[in-house]
């Protein structure tokens, strides 16, 4: 069977978590005690696991900072139990069969409140039903620390879809949903707007895939997703698809942000 556009599934990784275990730990800018203190996170507070390098993790705490955190200072947690939308769209129909009417949509990696299920459906709300096959068990997404190819495998199922200012969703993507939207479905949170994930991660010289360029001549106006050092997907501005672009004189680069760890 061939998936229409909608149904097409969106590939995700699942990065583990983990909690704080004691009262305030550092989260620092190399996996040292000696290196600089980026922020500290307090004892609940949940962080997303990124990278290790021995006995450090790399990870990103809730206020969206990056960091390296003893890895005694924490404690691994179960992903909770529940199904997402796996496709970029999922219809919502008002029965539980394909040949109901379609009364809503579901963007990919929303959670999912099932009240209800009749073979292979969900009921999600009053007749309003999701096809099972357009979902994922989140504990049955890769469990691992998200690569810069996850990323890129996400943002290829994205080509295609138009320019929306404003958007973040597969009826229309601006250029920093697009990139929030490819890092979310990875486990790793942006900022809304390019000139403010333009302040997040850390400044590198030279881009590699999965990081993000910004673009602007007097200050941050554009983001894209880095698949090689002068190569990216874009969603590049009204009338326009997200596409594939190389570096050229059209855009002023003004920056090259990375979020995952070295390799």
């Amino acid at each position: 069977m061939t998936l229409s556009p909608a149904r097409l599934a969106v590939a995700m990784v699942r990065a583990p978590h983990a909690l704080v275990n004691r009262g305030m730990t550092d989260l620092r800018a190399e996996p040292d005690d000696d290196a600089e203190r980026v922020d500290q996170a307090h004892y609940g507070e949940r962080l997303t696991l990124l990278g290790r390098a021995e006995d450090w993790y790399y990870a990103q705490g809730p206020d969206h900072y990056f960091g390296w955190v003893d890895a005694e200072h924490v404690d691994e947690v179960a992903p909770p139990e529940r199904r997402i939308v796996g496709v970029v769209a999922a219809d919502v129909r008002s029965a539980p069969t394909d040949g109901a009417p379609v009364v809503d949509r579901l963007p990919v990696g929303v959670p999912l409140a099932i009240q209800d299920r009749d073979g292979d459906w969900l009921r999600i709300a009053a007749d309003a039903w999701v096809a099972r096959r357009d979902t994922v068990d989140v504990s049955q997404l890769p469990l691992r620390f998200p690569r810069p190819g996850d990323l890129l495998r996400t943002a290829e199922c994205f080509l295609g879809v138009p320019y929306l200012w404003g958007g973040t969703t597969v009826d229309g993507l601006d250029c920093s949903g697009f990139t929030q939207l490819v890092y979310r479905l990875n486990g790793v949170a942006l900022d809304r707007d390019a000139d403010q994930q333009a302040m997040e991660g850390r400044s590198v010289g030279t881009a590699r895939a999965g990081d993000l360029l910004f673009f602007g001549d007097e200050r941050v106006t554009h983001v894209a997703l880095a698949t090689a050092e002068r190569e990216f997907l874009h969603a590049p501005q009204s009338g326009k698809l997200v596409e594939r672009a190389r570096l050229g004189a059209d855009r002023t680069l003004r920056g090259i942000r990375r979020f995952l760890p070295e390799a």
